[in-house]
């Protein structure tokens, strides 16, 4: 079963001012974490709570993200270059 995409609005706001390319291969890459979260991780990392967040390098992006296993939600928290 699919995980629900949630994304925050500061991600959506980053992704929509890129190029059209640019944009649709982040944007096809996030709907596939919502199909194989775990597939697609490239990194791990923890927050302050020690929460594990997946990281996926796509192009020259990064997207850091969680997967919420009791809602079945992925929460796409952030993106920036892949080379912070």
């Amino acid at each position: 079963m699919p995980y629900r995409l949630l994304v925050s609005i500061e991600v959506i706001e980053f992704i929509e001012r890129l190029p059209t390319k640019t944009r649709e291969a982040l944007r096809l890459a996030i709907r596939s974490m919502g199909r194989d979260p775990l597939g697609r991780s490239d990194a791990l990392d923890r927050d302050a709570t020690g929460r594990r967040i997946q990281i996926a390098v796509i192009g020259d992006y990064a997207v850091m993200y969680w997967v919420d296993e009791a809602d079945q939600h992925v929460k796409v928290l952030d993106i920036h270059a892949a080379d912070q």
